[in-house]
């Protein structure tokens, strides 16, 4: 997606639309529920990242340009448009996540948290750690 009056797609913004892509494949459901996992895995690690990294330079460019009243440059609305593709994405991911759990427990398949073993799943987890 192209930001307005630009002939040319922000790199960060093509970036989104990769891992949007990568999104596409987890809420495909024809792909079998454990690769399903994996491709949300997958995104969210990419987007893990591209906050850490790409965001984060955005944002000290942003203040760069602030701070020397440097005018005419984009990147507050990349900035801008970036959380908006975000959040769509995100709600795409929790209800892919919704629906894959709904899918493993028609499959007798539970997840669960450390708080929900009992003392002998414990052990079996988490062998390393003193009780």
């Amino acid at each position: 997606m192209a930001l307005k009056n630009s002939k040319f797609i922000n790199r960060e913004i093509s970036w989104l639309d990769f891992n949007e892509r990568v999104l596409q494949e987890a809420m495909d459901p024809t792909t079998p529920l454990i690769d399903r996992i994996k491709f949300l895995g997958i995104y969210s690690n990419n987007r893990d990242e591209f906050f850490r990294v790409r965001v984060a330079t955005q944002r000290r460019m942003l203040n760069y340009e602030l701070k020397n009243e440097i005018r005419g440059n984009d990147t507050a609305q990349v900035l801008e448009e970036i959380a908006r593709i975000v959040e769509k994405q995100e709600l795409k991911f929790n209800e892919t996540w919704d629906e894959i759990k709904e899918r493993l427990e028609e499959e007798n398949i539970c997840l669960l948290n450390e708080k929900q073993l009992d003392p002998e799943q414990g052990e079996l987890v988490f062998p390393d750690i003193p009780r």
